[in-house]
């Protein structure tokens, strides 16, 4: 058994990290309180960054739910502040694969029968490695091209003894840090993660998707092998394209990254704004150009179903800020379940200005929710945020300076807020 995935080991690990970032926040709070002022900002940035790269070495040596806490941290810049943001927003969800051997009895376990039964032949080398799980291309008997996608054994052992731990860590960071309450941020964490662990209700995402987005002549969700799946196996429809932000390999098999940037944002904005029913989850590795140019969409661990009217709300909110219709957009902020009686209207402008990516103004999100004080971002309004987020550093890395993507959203953005009845 591999020593890191020991409890023990896990947990002496965690305290030791704690124990390289604690001294600096505590000799700053103390300085506070002994001054009774405020201390510098390099201080406690210098806190900061000392704390982010722990976080990136128990991470990356750790793996489990601390790689998917360090990704999802460093995408919520309406949390954290920015050295923490240029130190996690970089960190990539890839582990070293493991020998396809050792993850043979796990899916043979699923499947009731030997490999050989199913696969006509399974390619040893990975396609691709994560925290949770792995994904090695097949062939089906009938011929058929296909991934499996594998959870590791001690998924399920070690990800709840994680979760307590980023828990325990959020409770340790809300009492010695000036800024925001963390809650939110470390309940999105547990949430998504223990999302992504049931593979039985990524299966039916996976489903739901394709169904949401029938017909539409942009993208490809991969069809569902159903009866060769299990709690620790999914196989898929495997999908012959171009990861998305490889641009020159896209531009050498004849795609424009300009149109392949303006087909992704109307797909989200679409699928946020329109259909109600999105992919939560769009990292560059997650999104692939296929030959015809179509999208292909992987890894539904994170979809996401709106409540009704939920979306038109957001679209309401946003518009209406953007403009600077203050009290609509307060009372759209209002109904989406944002405290408002400390939310000012100038500061809900600057956020949605930001979650869309326009860089034009001069105040950090975090800074802006730092000073509105706001308490507690709506579920699901967060989960929407942070897929518009990562849409924003898509854009830039597809075409820079152009933001594209959030052009291509923003139309369906007013779209969705006039069929709200727009502004009052």
């Amino acid at each position: 058994m591999n020593l890191r995935h020991l409890r023990p080991v896990r947990v002496l690990r965690v305290q030791l990290g704690l124990a390289r970032v604690l001294p600096a926040y505590l000799r700053l709070l103390f300085a506070e309180y002994r001054a009774k002022e405020s201390t510098d900002q390099a201080d406690w940035d210098r806190a900061h960054q000392r704390a982010a790269r722990e976080i990136k070495r128990v991470a990356l040596a750790y793996a489990g739910a601390f790689v998917k806490g360090a990704q999802i941290g460093g995408a919520r810049a309406d949390v954290l502040p920015a050295v923490f943001i240029d130190e996690l927003s970089q960190f990539h969800d890839a582990v070293p694969p493991r020998p396809f051997e050792a993850l043979r009895p796990i899916v043979e376990g699923d499947l009731g029968r030997p490999l050989g039964d199913v696969f006509a032949e399974v390619d040893p080398q990975a396609l691709a490695a994560a925290s949770l799980a792995q994904v090695h291309r097949a062939r089906l008997h009938d011929g058929r091209e296909v991934v499996l996608k594998i959870q590791y054994p001690e998924a399920r052992r070690i990800i709840p003894l994680d979760l307590k731990m980023v828990r325990f860590v959020g409770r340790v960071a809300n009492r010695i840090q000036r800024f925001v309450d963390l809650r939110a941020l470390v309940d999105e964490v547990t949430r998504f993660i223990e999302r992504e662990l049931d593979f039985a209700n990524e299966v039916a995402s996976t489903k739901r998707l394709a169904e949401v987005l029938d017909g539409r002549p942009d993208v490809v969700v991969p069809d569902v092998v159903d009866k060769h799946c299990g709690p620790n196996l999914i196989v898929l429809e495997y999908l012959d394209g171009i990861q998305v932000t490889r641009t020159a390999e896209l531009v050498e098999a004849g795609h424009k990254p300009a149109d392949v940037a303006r087909r992704v944002g109307g797909l989200y904005g679409a699928m946020i704004f329109e259909l109600s029913f999105f992919h939560g989850d769009p990292h560059p590795g997650n999104l692939l150009v296929l030959g015809d140019g179509r999208i292909g969409l992987l890894d539904y661990g994170l979809c996401k179903e709106l409540p009704e009217g939920f979306a038109l709300l957001v679209a309401r909110m946003m518009v209406s800020a953007m403009i600077g219709d203050s009290a609509d957009a307060l009372d759209a902020a209002a109904s989406l379940g944002f405290d408002t009686r400390t939310l000012r209207a100038d500061h809900l402008r600057s956020l949605m200005l930001k979650t869309i990516g326009d860089s034009d103004g001069d105040e950090n999100v975090f800074e802006i929710f730092t000073e509105s004080r706001i308490e507690r971002i709506p579920e699901d309004f967060a989960l929407v945020v942070r897929t518009l987020i990562l849409l924003n550093g898509l854009s830039e890395r597809l075409v820079p300076h152009r933001r594209l993507v959030q052009a291509a959203v923003l139309e369906h953005l007013a779209s969705g807020a006039a069929r709200a009845g727009g502004t009052h």
